[in-house]
């Protein structure tokens, strides 16, 4: 059996683990994010260090944040770590710790994860979608992940929700900003309030407010989830897949798909060629399987899959 090193990136939180061949979770952990890229590094290095005494370890694999090129490893951007913009991480890691390194873009590992061990096993076309402090996408077309021709295939947060010409906020019409947690929630209820800092409330909170009856967050959730059912709707005529998939933290709430769909078939029933559908007729909309597991889980798979081919 061998076992791999696993980091999953992100803005926030470094998730890692060390997993089988099988996609068996060993072990697993998790520390904070520190923006400055050396003392990322740093920390990459130590962890390797303390299981590298615990396991022979085969490889490292590496969910990124950004727009990633799997056969070389270069970074083009590294979404929150501005120290990952232009570099070749793939390189400097592999001469950092001493052991094959393979990498891909955060949202594809998820769907890769799916793929692989989750609610995607038996499908050949279906999309991710992330929705957390930005808007993350996925795409498989026939078995393969779609990542075209300069690795930006799936930036669903960059699609535009709201016609960006007849808007008085143009910069506030694509998914990310519209249908995040970040922009799409916290953002528009500090903004529509018109008091509190944006640090100092969460999603969680907004959602708790509108239980409590608070027409501001009530409003602002509504339309949050108006911007994703749009989303989600562009998605399934462009691409016509099976199954959405929904990752992210926000995704564990019970309510979350049934208002997504519930907006999705409001659309349908607006659009009069379409009057006899339904959402489910169209596409199935589900949870990720793994949530935060999906990371490191992809990223491995990611990492079997590279070095298959190059055999």
């Amino acid at each position: 059996m061998k076992y791999y090193l696993a980091f999953d990136i992100g803005g926030t939180t470094i998730k890692f683990g060390v997993l089988d061949e099988n996609a068996n979770i060993l072990v697993k952990d998790k520390i904070s994010t520190d923006l400055k890229g050396s003392t990322i590094i740093a920390n990459l290095v130590k962890i390797k260090e303390k299981y590298a005494a615990h396991y022979d370890l085969a490889g490292v694999a590496f969910s990124m944040p950004g727009f990633v090129n799997v056969q070389t490893g270069y970074l083009q951007t590294g979404g929150a770590i501005k120290d990952f913009y232009g570099v070749s991480f793939k390189q400097m890691m592999t001469e950092k710790l001493a052991l094959p390194v393979e990498l891909d873009n955060d949202v594809n590992c998820v769907a890769m994860a799916e793929k692989w061990k989750g609610n995607a096993q038996n499908l050949a076309n279906f999309i991710c979608v992330t929705i957390g402090t930005g808007i993350g996408g996925a795409i498989c077309i026939n078995n393969q992940i779609c990542r075209g021709h300069s690795y930006m295939a799936g930036e669903f947060g960059y699609m535009l929700i709201n016609n960006v010409f007849q808007s008085e906020h143009p910069d506030n019409t694509t998914m990310s900003q519209t249908a995040s947690v970040k922009e799409g929630l916290r953002e528009a209820y500090v903004n529509a309030k018109g008091n509190g800092e944006l640090e100092a409330i969460s999603g969680e909170d907004i959602f708790r407010f509108a239980q409590q009856g608070d027409p501001i967050a009530i409003t602002v959730i509504d339309k949050f989830y108006q911007s994703i059912a749009v989303g989600l709707y562009n998605l399934t005529f462009v691409l016509n897949p099976e199954k959405i998939i929904i990752g992210g933290a926000i995704s564990s709430r019970d309510e979350i798909l049934a208002e997504i769909k519930q907006k999705f078939q409001q659309i349908i029933d607006s659009q009069a060629p379409l009057k006899n559908f339904s959402v489910a007729d169209l596409v199935s909309i589900e949870s990720s399987k793994f949530n935060n597991d999906a990371g490191i889980i992809g990223a491995v798979y990611h990492f079997l899959n590279m070095a298959e081919s190059r055999h």
